[in-house]
């Protein structure tokens, strides 16, 4: 009896040897849920899905990246919520909406206050942009890198826009943003501020007579479909930056925290490539192929109306760091 029991004891631990890599295999391996906006065509997903890519790879597969694009997640305010809460691991977020933890954010949102991409990337990878990300983990949220979502032009369906005066009565789309909202208002729109998941109804509606948007996601989005005009007025630049859950970056191992930084990076850095060699060729794609209207705006018409925005939100954004960024610019 004592020699059948040793026999059983005997094959129970080699049975549970055998499990046990099978079990930490299991419990190594993390499934994140990553949100964006845009649909698998835009440079957001594309940029998540080669984080996801680059993660995977890395871990050897002990990371897997699950890319939910179309506002799968919720839109970009239920994801900064989810993430806070922990609800949900990742997200591609516009700069705008990070404006009620900071309000340093809003120097993106600040009327023609970049020059070019090379003014914005001095900005992004100097301490401003470091001290920016850092400032959200205050509110449970892991801020890996910056990317880009363009300069934003006005698009319409009514008529050409040169001047600021073409603007009067039309009513244009903009971010739910108070500064964008004053910014449309300035240039003599009516400023209609919406979630971009109501945007495509409101087009086709006429619910408004167009937007404010980059010229790639006019392409990828197809606006040219509702709208025929495109005035390349690049009044506003739109940052975009990769985030992460605080409460979930904290509870992973230290190697894989590293792997899923190094991940943001090469996402990032993967979209603002897509994005700036698209841009120029989105003009092409949208007047040859889909036969919009582009015009050339004299900027400093728009620009010289811009005198109440600052003087209304200088104070929040810091006249310091409006000071600092013109002169990374200059």
């Amino acid at each position: 009896m004592t020699a059948l029991l040793n026999r059983r004891t005997a094959v129970l631990g080699i049975s549970a040897s055998l499990a046990v890599p099978h079990l930490v295999f299991a419990q190594d391996k993390i499934v994140l849920k990553m949100g964006t906006l845009g649909s698998t065509e835009y440079f957001y997903y594309k940029g998540a899905k080669r984080m996801a890519d680059e993660a995977a790879s890395k871990s050897g597969g002990r990371i897997e990246i699950q890319v939910f694009p179309n506002q799968q997640l919720g839109n970009e305010r239920d994801m900064i919520e989810g993430l806070q809460l922990g609800t949900i691991d990742l997200a591609v977020i516009n700069t705008p909406l990070l404006a009620g933890f900071d309000p340093r954010f809003l120097i993106f949102d600040m009327p023609f206050m970049f020059s070019d991409w090379s003014h914005v990337d001095r900005v992004l990878t100097s301490s401003i942009g470091a001290d920016l990300m850092k400032s959200l983990e205050a509110k449970q949220i892991k801020a890996f890198n910056f990317s880009t979502a363009g300069f934003r032009h006005v698009l319409n369906y009514k008529k050409p826009v040169k001047t600021p005066e073409d603007l009067s009565g039309l009513k244009i789309r903009t971010l739910d943003n108070p500064v964008h909202v004053a910014i449309m208002n300035a240039m003599g729109a009516n400023a209609t501020p919406m979630q971009y998941s109501e945007v495509a109804t409101a087009l086709r509606q006429h619910t408004v007579d167009g937007l404010d948007s980059p010229a790639p996601a006019a392409v990828t989005e197809k606006f040219y479909e509702t709208n025929k005009y495109l005035s390349l007025t690049g009044h506003v630049f739109t940052g975009v930056i990769y985030l992460m859950s605080m409460k979930r970056f904290s509870g992973m191992p230290a190697d894989l925290q590293k792997i899923v930084t190094d991940a943001a990076k090469v996402g990032a850095d993967t979209e603002t490539e897509l994005y700036n060699k698209f841009d120029d060729q989105s003009l092409v794609v949208l007047a040859k192929d889909h036969g919009m209207q582009i015009d050339k705006v004299d900027r400093e018409t728009f620009r010289a109306r811009m005198k109440p925005v600052f003087d209304r939100y200088q104070d929040r954004v810091g006249k310091n760091l409006i000071d600092q960024v013109a002169k990374l610019g200059a």
